[in-house]
């Protein structure tokens, strides 16, 4: 059938008993290249992404974020920063707290040998143990950790660069442990609480790194390691009510809490829903074909 009313539309089509089949509208570009109304799906590096993440196997030959640069540098070009802006200065007219947030603008700077003072079994001792063990670093920003002279151009950046100071306290309390599976309290956590007290259009938007990089995991999960699937999805909806019910963590300054027992951090941050502690590992071990991909 021609749809001769819009010019642009060659033909809709229609008459297949396969009802989900009809209604297909081709439309008409000048385009010499695949085009789409979405900008992820027009960049080659984002379709790369989300086919080879969510489709590949979790192999020794290639590390779990290994292709994140490539990918940041897309999101960075990709993303309507202007729009994501105009979201911001909305959500600062309606939400003192988080017009707080941003004008503080706090950035973390201790070192990994600061941590080493607090008290055993505190936030600080615990996250220190972990870094210690496994050599890591506070940081977790791909641009600072190959440019330590980077600074955030937006709140965008400025997000990405605040969620990776704050990531590993989210572990520790949230006892939940580390490790790949572990990692899916944390985003149901932060997704949780970004919808509970900010607009969704603009919780969307600063969420965008983080589903690009943990959806496709689902999916690789699904496909290749169901055993993984029932301790993930556990994490990623208890996370979620956690962050539904708590006040606004991501703006929270961990850094004051550092010296408490997870308990007491809790409840000075306003942490609500804590079950008790929870153990991955048996899951990480699946997604991981017999190893721990993240430590």
């Amino acid at each position: 059938m021609t749809a001769n009313a819009d010019p642009e539309i060659h033909d809709v089509t229609a008459g297949s008993p396969v009802f989900y089949l009809n209604g297909r509208r081709k439309i008409r570009t000048e385009s010499s290249v695949a085009v789409s109304s979405s900008p992820w799906l027009n960049d080659a590096r984002v379709r790369e992404w989300m086919s080879t993440e969510s489709l590949r196997r979790n192999g020794h030959d290639y590390p779990l974020l290994y292709g994140l640069p490539t990918l940041m540098e897309a999101v960075d070009q990709v993303r309507d920063i202007d729009h994501a802006e105009q979201l911001v200065a909305q959500e600062r007219a309606r939400n003192p707290a988080f017009d707080r947030w941003l004008a503080e603008g706090f950035v973390s700077t201790y070192s990994r040998e600061d941590l080493r003072a607090y008290p055993e079994g505190s936030v600080g001792r615990q996250l220190f143990d972990y870094m210690d063990a496994y050599d890591l670093s506070p940081e977790l920003n791909s641009r600072i950790l190959a440019d330590p002279d980077w600074k955030p151009a937006n709140m965008l950046d400025y997000w990405n660069l605040r969620m990776g100071q704050t990531h590993d306290c989210y572990h520790i309390l949230g006892e939940i442990g580390f490790g790949s599976v572990a990692e899916y309290f944390i985003t149901g956590v932060v997704t949780g609480n970004c919808f509970r007290h900010l607009g969704a259009e603009l919780a969307g938007a600063l969420m965008t790194v983080n589903t690009l990089i943990m959806f496709p995991w689902m999916t690789r999960t699904m496909l290749h390691y169901p055993g993984a699937w029932p301790a993930l999805w556990r994490n990623l909806s208890y996370g979620y009510e956690v962050g539904q019910q708590s006040d606004m963590l991501f703006s929270a300054r961990f850094e004051n809490i550092l010296h408490l027992p997870p308990a007491q951090a809790r409840a000075a941050l306003g942490w609500r829903g804590h079950r008790g502690p929870l153990d991955s590992r048996d899951a990480s071990l699946v997604f991981g074909e017999g190893r721990e991909i993240i430590p």
